[in-house]
């Protein structure tokens, strides 16, 4: 079981993990990051229940160990609210149970939408899982621990069994550690996460970003010379400053299985 002390030491730990990371990844298609992300600014959250990871943000997953004391902070809790006195008793009764304790957790899951970013640019099953084959483009962003109250980023941590948590945790952190965690098969993408408070009952949501966050835009090895010109000419017309973001394609590595990065000059 992880015990609440526990608990505190791995948001903590994530916390200085995102405060180092200066610049986060996403792999796209070449349309959506050109049209999408890159000159419509926007950046696609979506519904956990949406994800390609079955295991993944499953709320059969989320097996807290409840006690007295964090029983009674539910009820305490819900005696602010304004119910009738028979309402109440009622629903006191239920949350004696640990059952409906743990179905409120899982409720609570269509609260939050993710959007998927990486610390590495260069990872080859990336861009073959989630840029087409590497036909598409990885966008840079620097957007800090928390951009404005749209969303927060938050490492993923990989594990290879899953552990209850202890029901005195504190429930915002139970969130965020059962948003955050996945199996040790995914450690490849080292992702990052940007966790949103959805505002919508929809499967995807879009959240705009000023344009001062590009860092970094990213070519595929896979794409032509000519979609390059013309995405980087179509990208200077607009209103995102080139001279602040620096231009990259992938190539292949001769002597190995990896790619390296080949900065351009789209001023030249």
């Amino acid at each position: 079981m992880i015990k609440k002390l526990e608990l505190d030491k791995i948001i903590n730990r994530k916390l200085v993990d995102i405060l180092k990371t200066k610049i986060v990844y996403q792999y796209s298609s070449f349309e959506t990051s050109l049209n999408k992300i890159i000159l419509e600014k926007t950046i696609r959250f979506s519904n956990p229940e949406k994800f390609n990871d079955p295991f993944d943000c499953n709320e059969r997953l989320l097996d807290i160990n409840f006690k007295n004391k964090s029983v009674n902070h539910h009820i305490k809790e819900l005696s602010k609210k304004k119910l009738s006195f028979r309402k109440k008793q009622e629903m006191i009764k239920k949350l004696n149970s640990p059952e409906t304790l743990t179905n409120m957790f899982k409720k609570r899951k269509k609260e939050f939408k993710i959007s998927c970013f990486s610390k590495l640019s260069n990872e080859v099953l990336m861009w073959s899982h989630y840029a087409n084959k590497h036909s598409g483009i990885c966008v840079g962003f620097d957007f800090g621990f928390k951009y404005q109250d749209k969303f927060i980023l938050c490492p993923i941590d990989y594990y290879n069994k899953i552990e209850n948590l202890d029901g005195e945790c504190d429930t915002r952190q139970v969130f965020l550690y059962w948003l955050t965690s996945k199996s040790e098969r995914w450690r490849y993408e080292e992702e990052i996460r940007a966790i949103s408070n959805s505002m919508t009952t929809d499967d995807y949501e879009y959240i705009k970003y000023e344009n001062k966050h590009i860092k970094e835009i990213i070519f595929g090895c896979n794409v032509s010379e000519l979609m390059i010109k013309e995405a980087i000419d179509k990208i200077r017309k607009s209103d995102l400053n080139i001279n602040n973001i620096t231009f990259k394609r992938m190539i292949i590595d001769s002597k190995t299985f990896l790619l390296k990065e080949n900065i351009l000059k789209p001023n030249a």
